[in-house]
C-alpha cells in the first residue's frame, strides 16, 4: 500500500528550525526587556511562544554593565595595577612589593586600602632573600629589570640601583648565568622566595616583557609561567599594557623582528593542596 502522507522535511544539520528560532528570538526579547527595566532576568520565568516554561539556572543578582576589568589596556602601569588589585586582592591585605623602586605602581593608590611592605635593593633587601616569615604575606609584587643589559649606559636611569646589583652581563644577577638566562634566573629565584613567604592561595603579581636576545626571540612571559608552575604556582590571569609613545631606535640597518611595544602583568596564586580553582576575594 502506498501512503499519500508526505514525510517531514529534515532540518539541515547545524541550522535551527523555525520553531527553535522563534523561541530564541522571544528569549532574547525577554532578556532585553528585563535589562531595560533594571531587573535581573529570571530565565525560569521565561515562557516560549508555545506556552512552555524554560528551565535552567536562576540569576539571583547582578546587573547589565560595561564597567569591567579588561585584559589589555593602553594605559599607565599604576592604572592597570589598581584594576588587578581590585580584581584579585582583598582590601586590608598585606602586600609585599619586593622591587618597590620609586613606587610607580602605587601612584594615586588610596593609602588605607592595603598594608604595604615596600622593599627593594636600594634599601638592602634582595627580592630573593626576604625578611618575612613563611606563609605570612597575602600578595607579593615583583617588577625586576626584565631585559638583559646590553651594556653601556642602558637602564642607568630608571633601574640604576637594580642594574648595579642585578647586572645581567656583569655579575649575571649574582648567578652563574648571563644575558637572558640571567633574567630568567632572577625571576625563578625571586619566585621561589615569593612562594615561601606567601600564605596558601596568596597572590603573586609579576611584571615582565618579552625580548630578543642574540637575534633570538624570547617569549619571557611564557618561560616565567612554565617556571612558576613548577614551583607550585597556578597562572590565573594575564594583562597586556601597550606603550603610549611610539618606540624608536637610534640606528637601524635592517629590522628583523617586530619591536616590542607591550609588556605584561602576570597573576599567579600559590596552590593549596588539590584545589586548583581560583576563589575571588569577597
Amino acid at each position: 500500500m502506498i501512503s499519500n502522507v508526505m514525510p517531514k522535511r529534515a532540518t539541515p544539520k547545524g541550522k535551527m528550525s523555525k520553531a527553535s528560532l522563534r523561541v530564541k528570538e522571544a528569549e532574547q526579547l525577554y532578556l532585553v526587556r528585563r535589562a531595560s527595566e533594571g531587573t535581573s532576568p529570571d530565565i525560569n520565568a521565561f515562557q516560549s511562544p508555545d506556552g512552555r516554561r524554560k528551565t535552567g539556572r536562576t540569576v539571583k543578582n547582578g546587573r547589565p554593565t560595561t564597567d569591567l576589568v579588561l585584559s589589555a589596556y593602553l594605559d599607565t602601569n599604576d592604572a592597570v595595577f589598581r584594576k588587578i588589585l581590585q580584581l584579585y586582592v582583598k582590601s586590608g591585605s598585606t602586600i609585599a612589593d619586593v622591587t618597590y623602586g620609586r613606587g610607580v605602581f602605587w601612584r594615586n593608590m588610596p593609602a588605607p586600602l592595603y598594608r604595604l611592605r615596600a622593599t627593594d635593593i636600594q634599601h638592602g633587601v634582595d627580592c630573593r632573600d626576604l625578611p618575612y616569615r613563611s606563609g605570612s604575606i597575602d600578595c607579593v609584587v615583583l617588577d625586576p629589570p626584565y631585559m638583559h643589559t646590553p651594556g653601556g649606559s642602558a637602564h642607568t636611569s630608571t633601574h640604576a640601583a637594580f642594574e648595579k646589583h642585578y647586572r645581567n652581563n656583569g655579575s649575571g644577577n649574582q648567578t652563574a648565568s648571563k644575558y637572558h638566562e640571567a633574567v630568567l634566573d632572577l625571576y625563578r629565584d625571586a619566585g621561589q622566595e615569593a612562594h615561601r613567604v606567601l600564605r596558601p592561595r596568596g597572590v603573586f603579581i609579576v611584571k615582565c616583557q618579552d625580548e630578543v636576545c642574540a637575534n633570538r626571540q624570547r617569549f619571557t612571559h611564557i618561560e616565567i609561567i612554565q617556571a612558576y608552575e613548577k614551583l607550585g604556582f597556578i597562572a590565573e590571569d594575564l594583562f597586556v599594557i601597550l606603550r603610549r609613545n611610539r618606540p624608536g631606535v637610534s640606528r637601524m640597518v635592517r629590522q628583523v623582528h617586530a619591536r616590542k611595544n607591550h609588556s605584561y602583568f602576570l597573576v599567579f596564586w600559590k596552590r593549596n593542596g588539590g584545589n586548583d580553582r581560583w576563589e575571588p576575594p569577597l
